[in-house]
């Protein structure tokens, strides 16, 4: 009985997880990592890190003139959003 339950658990936790995972958007892959890079740079932009963060990807970047902002780039690897850094 209590295998029965654990795996009605197990269950009912990885379908209610499973929309979550697909609702990301993104999933960054070398590949992926790489198109950003090459594309940031392309653009002027030092960038430092990339992951993800709700849905888009976001790159840790610095400008020409020192500043350092965050770019959040969607599945098309178009800049969506931008915050500047203090």
């Amino acid at each position: 009985m209590r295998t029965l339950f654990a795996a009605a658990v197990v269950a009912a936790l990885t379908l209610t997880a499973a929309p979550q995972a697909f609702a990301s958007g993104v999933t960054l892959t070398p590949e992926t990592e790489a198109a950003i890079r090459t594309k940031l740079t392309a653009e002027g932009y030092d960038v430092s890190k990339i992951k993800t963060e709700d849905g888009l990807y976001e790159a840790y970047v610095r400008t020409k003139d020192g500043k350092k902002q965050e770019l959040f780039l969607d599945q098309t690897l178009t800049v969506v959003r931008t915050k500047t850094q203090n």
